[in-house]
């Protein structure tokens, strides 16, 4: 698979802040394909952030899936960082596999796009944040993408703008996705940038934004 990512931080206030996205293998040669955002802006949220992200690698060495990582992460939170929360999804990718394995916790949904340029939004409902003061045992979901298939996960700083909501915002998304010539997907970073524009034209953004797309190979 081929893995393109794009950080722009909030053009307002500090440049540091709590998104973040990874991708990395198991144990077992799957890989996982990580976004997140902690609440909040500054050091603080860039500190908790560090956190998740190792606990989260580290969970996931332990041969967890996506949900069971989710919920070990909530558990995390809600015992050391008490009234703050974060956003996650977690997507496994299995060579050989076509079945893409995901979970999500209070997250914007992903938005994909299968060989033949068809776009769809995994929209099932998300778990709750992590850390909320709740006990919460994430579930995880299932979509097949055919080899070729491209899934753009993002933060919600890219599709949400306070003169629309974000639904309104993920549909934008989706059809920039649709919109991407076959070719220009060849070239994921190249793609990546294409996205960025009709999302970000007005150029001013309050928010951090973060982009992760992930392409299966046809080969």
């Amino acid at each position: 698979m081929s893995l393109a990512a794009r950080y722009l931080p909030a053009t307002r206030g500090l440049n540091i802040g709590g998104d973040w996205y990874d991708a990395f293998p198991q144990p077992d040669g799957s890989v996982l394909a990580v976004i997140g955002d902690v609440t909040g802006h500054g050091l603080r949220a860039a500190v908790i952030m560090g956190q998740l992200r190792t606990a989260l690698r580290a969970y996931a060495v332990e041969g967890n899936g996506p949900a069971r990582i989710l919920t070990l992460l909530h558990r995390m939170l809600r015992h050391q960082q008490p009234e703050l929360y974060a956003t996650c999804a977690v997507a496994r990718f299995t060579p050989g596999d076509p079945t893409v394995v995901w979970a999500a916790a209070g997250h914007p949904p992903a938005v994909t796009r299968d060989p033949d340029g068809g776009v769809g939004v995994l929209d099932l409902k998300p778990g709750i944040m992590l850390g909320v003061p709740l006990a919460y045992e994430y579930e995880e979901h299932s979509v097949r993408l055919p080899a070729g298939s491209t899934l753009a996960l993002y933060t919600d700083g890219l599709v949400e703008r306070r003169s629309a909501g974000i639904d309104a915002g993920i549909d934008r998304l989706a059809r920039a996705l649709e919109a991407l010539e076959a070719t220009e997907l060849d070239d994921l970073d190249a793609a990546a940038e294409s996205l960025l524009k009709p999302m970000l034209h007005d150029s001013e953004h309050d928010d951090d934004v973060c982009l992760l797309l992930c392409r299966t190979s046809e080969s």
